[in-house]
């Protein structure tokens, strides 16, 4: 087990964690302060990392394997890893929802939305993401299945192609365009969508995963979060703080794909010996999905609740105090959940997939 990939894996979700309850609190009226402010700039990016690191581990893990046996076992891993997860959570937003905002049941896609397959409105906001990371599992079974020999070649021309896909799409067929990519097929969001290009190039960096010095690594990883900080100077001052919209998806993953890719510098570490505390990482780490999935439910119930209104009556420091602690609560929630009841289902998954 990569440990600092784990504790990568953490530092993603609770970016997308601390960003959603940063519109909260703007919501209720708080002063953001600097640490939060620069979370409403960047936190959405965390699944700019996950997206990278997900390409990393497949390419990682499945590197001496090959052949149709291999690439289906690895997809019922996949599908036992992906809905053991979801779909408590898709359980937890009917009920939720049904609750709260019934007019969301009647929005979603129900079915699609609990087989994580392209929909318009997702039940689940956040879980777009799996909807992408079920494409790349698909497109990795095929890899497996039929490139053994040459799958790093392969890696590089995909990666080589959606690049200029999405250069055509942005500057050509000026396909994110307001009015054009309200137009774009499902399939075509999906399936060549600039967000590729990170999952791609995460499994290209697993295929080059060597060992090197600790003093380039911890240069990579300063590089990486200087220009992913940057990246938040250049969200607000050039796109108004709106880059994580649909329209400016190729600049985000420009701005913030590049340094995502600041996982090398994590390998590189582990490889010298420099790991991240390990039994807090693969704790975290491991309960990074339910972080992300059950945090906007919890934010969302939790408002229901008169939380924010509540906050929004303090002064300003014992609020974010609260909002702090409503953070901390969340993360304890999730790792009670991902320690109890995700282990034991993802077993049982496995099990009832045979893998």
């Amino acid at each position: 087990m990569l440990i600092n990939i784990q504790f990568l894996r953490f530092t993603a979700a609770l970016l997308v964690l601390v960003y959603h309850t940063s519109s909260h609190m703007r919501d209720a009226g708080v002063e953001l302060g600097p640490l939060f402010a620069l979370s409403e700039s960047i936190g959405f990016a965390g699944v700019d990392v996950f997206f990278v690191i997900s390409g990393f581990i497949m390419a990682y893990t499945t590197n001496a394997s090959g052949g149709i046996e291999k690439g289906w076992v690895f997809f019922r891993r996949r599908c036992a890893r992906i809905y053991s997860g979801y779909w408590p959570f898709y359980l937890l937003a009917l009920a939720v929802f049904a609750w709260i905002n019934p007019a969301q049941l009647q929005d979603s896609s129900l079915l699609r939305s609990a087989i994580l397959w392209p929909a318009n409105v997702l039940l689940l906001a956040v879980s777009w993401t799996l909807v992408f990371e079920m494409f790349f599992y698909l497109l990795f079974t095929v890899l497996i299945a039929t490139t053994e020999r040459h799958r790093e070649t392969t890696l590089r021309l995909l990666l080589i192609a959606i690049v200029a896909w999405s250069l055509l799409s942005q500057f050509g067929l000026h396909a994110y365009d307001q009015g054009q990519l309200e137009e774009m097929s499902l399939a075509q969001y999906y399936m060549l969508s600039p967000y590729l290009a990170e999952f791609l190039a995460g499994a290209v960096i697993a295929s080059q995963a060597r060992r090197s010095p600790a003093k380039r690594g911890w240069l990579y990883l300063s590089a990486g979060v200087f220009l992913f900080s940057l990246g938040g100077w250049v969200n607000d001052a050039l796109f108004g703080g709106s880059i994580e919209q649909g329209y400016f998806i190729f600049y985000r993953v420009l701005t913030f794909g590049i340094p995502s890719l600041l996982l090398k510098a994590m390998i590189s570490l582990e490889q010298s010996g420099i790991r991240a505390p390990v039994r807090f990482s693969i704790l975290a780490g491991g309960a990074s999905y339910a972080i992300y999935l059950s945090h906007t439910l919890l934010l969302t119930v939790s408002q229901y609740l008169g939380f924010n209104v509540f906050a929004g009556q303090l002064s300003n420091p014992f609020a974010k105090i609260l909002f702090s602690l409503l953070i901390l609560a969340i993360l304890l929630l999730s790792m009670a959940h991902y320690t109890w009841i995700e282990r034991s289902l993802h077993r049982w998954f496995k099990g009832l997939l045979r893998v």
